[in-house]
């Protein structure tokens, strides 16, 4: 018989999403969550839903850069060295994981998740007064140097074994992503099947909206632990007792997972954004990543967004914006950038080493179940990864591809 009471640990897109996947198979759920603010994790991300995202971050071509990285020459990613104590072991299962028989495995691991993503965020955005944030407008990663297209070459053999549809630009084909662009790039690799949400925090906030209105409970309150008893489950600090939980609170996950016994390796992607207004005419429709200047820049807001790489650091340590003060003459050599709106923003994206998210059954605790560490893919996996977990705790047969993200995995 299913258990109807669910008490979900998180309210950014992966827990609002479970929430209400929850919700729409009878279960009676209660969301702990604070209000939703500008430093929440899944406010600054680019908003992309890409299909390309079936590549993990630790492929083969990482090895050769590892020295740049270690010595912070390498604007894509910086490592604060008083972190880097820390890190070690998860850096480390990181490179393991760079041998092309599991980069294979996990890519089409990831492929599971990714490809049915923008159809799961559809159904829910429809009755939640969103679609109208949805752009399908493709996704492009532009290259500046010579000779990329040998260099992608293991990124273009595993797109295609897993599916993904790409065509290459060059010349005069450049200026379909913006104009200006054939100045700058060599290249281009665009992927057509790809969405981009042009305000991801709106996004959240009718997700939510969507819940209440539907009879769900929210607790405007920041969950502190889990306290499993005889009667199911308690919310530190509240007297409700819960048949089920699902923990989706990001990077504040182990928080509440390691009181119980769960060593899961997590590790802090973090890294920033600014926007901007756009000048002199420019302007830009979708989203690109200029792999070689190592900048993400996406529409939003009636401006662009500029990301940063990743930034490994302790999790709530202050901003050090460097990469961001880096990129920004790069930015400014391609696009006509005008006024900044706002403080640079800092997110923290929870990442497992082998970048798959975990979703599934806690292994020591019936009724635990966890949907966390999504890394760089947190809003383009959010609607798939509350589908797969509200189908397996309402004890449905268990869809085999949530076995490649089990909680088990890591022992």
């Amino acid at each position: 018989m299913m258990h109807l009471s669910v008490a979900v640990l998180g309210g950014g897109i992966v827990g609002s999403c479970t929430a209400l996947s929850l919700q729409e198979r009878g279960f009676h759920v209660t969301l702990f969550a604070p209000r939703i603010e500008r430093e929440m994790t899944s406010y600054g991300n680019a908003g992309v839903i890409t299909h390309a995202s079936v590549i993990p971050l630790n492929i083969p071509g990482v090895l050769s850069r590892l020295p740049r990285y270690l010595l912070n020459r390498d604007p894509s990613l910086r490592i604060a060295p008083a972190a880097l104590p820390g890190i070690t072991p998860w850096l480390w299962r990181f490179m393991r994981g760079c041998e092309p028989a599991s980069v294979g495995r996990r890519a089409a691991a990831l492929n599971a998740l990714i490809t049915p993503a923008l159809a799961a965020h559809r159904h829910l955005a429809g009755p939640a007064g969103a679609s109208a944030l949805f752009h399908e407008r493709g996704w492009t990663r532009l290259y500046r140097q010579p000779g990329a297209l040998e260099r992608i070459a293991g990124e273009r053999a595993l797109w295609k074994s897993n599916g993904v549809r790409f065509d290459l630009l060059e010349g005069e084909m450049l200026e379909t992503v913006f104009e200006g662009a054939s100045k700058h790039y060599t290249l281009g690799v665009r992927i057509p099947d790809t969405a981009h949400v042009d305000s991801p925090g709106a996004l959240v906030e009718r997700y939510r909206a969507l819940f209440v209105a539907r009879g769900g409970e929210w607790r405007c309150d920041t969950p502190k632990g889990i306290e499993p008893g005889a009667r199911g489950y308690r919310v530190a600090g509240h007297e409700r007792h819960f048949d089920q939980v699902a923990v989706c609170a990001g990077p504040w996950s182990m928080e509440l997972v390691r009181p119980l016994g769960y060593r899961l390796p997590m590790a802090f992607e973090r890294g920033y954004h600014q926007e901007f207004s756009l000048v002199n005419g420019q302007t830009l429709l979708a989203p690109f990543y200029d792999v070689d200047g190592a900048f993400v820049c996406s529409p939003m807001n009636d401006g662009v967004r500029i990301l940063t790489g990743i930034e490994f650091d302790r999790r709530d340590r202050t901003a050090t914006p460097h990469q961001l003060a880096r990129i920004l003459p790069r930015v400014r050599d391609v696009l006509a950038l005008g006024q900044a709106r706002g403080e640079p923003w800092l997110g923290r994206r929870p990442s497992m080493p082998d970048g798959l998210p975990v979703i599934g059954a806690a292994s020591k605790h019936p009724g635990l179940w966890f949907g966390f560490g999504h890394g760089h893919i947190g809003l383009s996996t959010s609607a798939v990864t509350g589908q797969w977990l509200a189908e397996a705790m309402a004890g449905k047969d268990s869809n085999p591809a949530m076995a490649a993200f089990s909680p088990c995995r890591f022992g």
